[in-house]
């Protein structure tokens, strides 16, 4: 993953307000900290608002705690199987 990358992904914060549904949506990467700790991606509403949401990497995580606020890219996957 590098900065500019669209992934699809759930949010965590979402209202009717910013078109919500329960569905991941598109989000491109706008930062990554320098050692890994964390990414911020960029998602739009359906009106065209932007937010912001941080995740944690996939080596964050704690073994044998399913992190539901945290989005399992693909490549991740495998990581855990």
């Amino acid at each position: 993953m590098k900065i500019g990358d669209i992934l699809t992904i759930k949010p965590n914060f979402y209202t009717e307000y910013m078109g919500a549904n329960d569905q991941p949506r598109r989000a491109q990467v706008i930062y990554i900290h320098p050692e890994g700790r964390f990414y911020v991606v960029e998602f739009r509403s359906d009106l065209g608002i932007p937010w912001r949401e941080t995740f944690f990497p996939y080596n964050r995580r704690i073994e044998g705690i399913v992190d539901r606020s945290a989005p399992y890219l693909p490549n991740e996957r495998s990581c855990f199987e």
